[in-house]
């Protein structure tokens, strides 16, 4: 696999579900952040590179909504998934490294 992140990767592990287009869902597990995206695990991956997704984060209060940050995907290798952030996207404070 080819290394595209240039910032330093975040170890993190969170529960998360990756929303496509067509809203099929699957469930999966934050492993790192950066500041331009996350890597993820995900079960059943059936995911092409360059498909747009949504990162369904539960929030980390309860007084905070959850939110669903858009992303393409750069890499799906099995389980591995990266994903890069839209330069729209409202990324939550729980996957901002620093």
């Amino acid at each position: 696999m080819l290394e595209h992140r240039y910032h330093r990767r975040i170890p993190l592990d969170l529960p998360a579900t990756l929303r496509t287009r067509r809203g099929e869902t699957m469930s999966c597990r934050i492993t790192d952040v950066c500041i331009d995206g996350i890597g993820l695990v995900c079960n059943d991956a059936r995911l092409s590179e360059g498909a747009i997704v949504e990162v369904d984060v539960p929030a980390p209060r309860e007084d905070q909504a959850r939110t669903s940050p858009r992303s393409y995907v750069v890499h799906a290798d099995g389980e591995r998934v990266g994903l890069m952030w839209l330069d729209d996207a409202e990324v939550p404070a729980c996957l901002q490294p620093g």
